[in-house]
């Protein structure tokens, strides 16, 4: 096969991965995205849960959610109403983040949170107890499902699949 054939094929698939790591980092515009630990103390003065957006800056995946969910306008509007929201980077190692009295750093917190790949979403109640986490991506309409489950404390008293067949 030529040359050329060759560093095309490669730049044609090594670009999409490309364009996905760079906007991977960078929050869905029109989401509050608040520092870790302002968001747990802002949760506790609003009596809100909070979502914790574990991502890595070259997952795909991650990049989709903050495109392709976190822009609906519907699940901007129950999270706005709802929840305070935050990100963690699952590869960060360099920061530091205070939580329940221990410095972690960003990659620390996430694995302590249950992450074991990118994107998980941990949601948090309003003291900074651990409700749940949802590993991977899923669609908005799923997404909103999920945080109105979580947003009305319907977790407390039914499963999820109550939830959805009587909602």
């Amino acid at each position: 096969m030529p040359r050329s054939v060759l560093l095309t094929l490669f730049l044609s698939c090594a670009l999409p991965g490309v364009a996905w790591s760079q906007s991977a980092s960078e929050p869905a515009e029109g989401v509050n995205w608040l520092a870790f630990e302002d968001g747990l103390q802002i949760a506790v003065e609003k009596d809100r849960p909070v979502l914790v957006d574990i991502y890595a800056p070259w997952c795909g995946w991650c990049s989709r959610l903050q495109t392709d969910v976190y822009t609906v306008p519907d699940v901007q509007a129950y999270l706005a109403n709802h929840f305070t929201v935050t990100r963690l980077n699952i590869d960060s190692v360099d920061d530091v983040v205070n939580f329940r009295g221990y410095e972690l750093t960003s990659a620390e917190l996430a694995m302590g949170l249950g992450a074991s790949g990118t994107p998980t979403t941990v949601f948090l109640d309003a003291s900074g107890d651990y409700i749940t986490r949802l590993p991977g991506f899923v669609g908005a309409g799923e997404f909103l499902q999920i945080l109105t489950f979580i947003g009305s404390k319907a977790y407390v008293s039914e499963s999820f699949e109550t939830f959805v067949e009587t909602n």
